[in-house]
């Protein structure tokens, strides 16, 4: 069993490494634990993002409201890089709610703003890497808001394939299929019962 004190020591380990890097060195120490002392560090609490919303860990924070937290990632691809993230946790985009996805959006678009023009930059990439696929590094959901500056050195990009119109109408279809159908709102029938009442009652 993992002592408070080896906890701490653990903590102050991973303070001062970016994100990325928090979660490698965590990864290492766990690797170097018995299985009941990795059992007690790997629950959800010990995500390094659910320690920097609890205030376990310091950030630079630039935002926070009661479900998100926008912080400044010290390992940077320009200057300004902000992280925004749910203070709940969430590994996968697809496992937040709706109405938390939509805010994060929401907020992310106004941290944007606000840091190209704190920065004064010339652009900004609004980027989510959803997966390890995709690049995704954190064991947490984030948003990265990237400062863009003319002839920088962050690279996004790749090589662009070739697609013929059929294989294209296929993969919109197959895409369309997946798109989970929204519940019929039963409200207008209901308006327009109300409406004929209404009028019902004019002399």
């Amino acid at each position: 069993m993992l002592s408070l004190e080896r906890i701490e020591e653990i903590k102050e380990e991973l303070q001062g490494l970016s994100p990325e890097e928090q979660q490698k060195k965590f990864q290492e120490i766990i690797q170097s634990l018995d299985p009941e002392e990795r059992e007690q560090l790997t629950g959800k609490q010990q995500c390094p993002f659910c320690l920097m919303a609890k205030g376990e860990i310091p950030v630079k924070k630039v935002y926070e409201d009661e479900t998100l937290m926008g912080i400044l990632d010290i390992r940077p691809a320009n200057k300004g890089h902000t992280l925004l993230f749910p203070k709940e946790h969430h590994k996968m985009l697809s496992t937040v709610p709706e109405p938390l996805v939509a805010h994060m959006f929401t907020t992310a678009n106004k941290l944007s703003t606000a840091v190209f023009d704190a920065m004064q930059a010339q652009g900004t990439n609004i980027l989510v890497a959803n997966g390890p696929a995709a690049g995704q590094t954190a064991p947490h959901v984030l948003i990265n808001i990237i400062p863009r500056f003319t002839k920088d050195k962050v690279v996004i990009g790749w090589d662009a394939e070739k697609i013929d119109d059929t294989e294209m109408e296929k993969i919109a279809g197959s895409i369309q299929s997946k798109i989970p159908k929204e519940k019929a709102k039963i409200t207008q029938k209901k308006e327009m019962q109300s409406v004929r009442e209404d009028f019902s009652r004019i002399p």
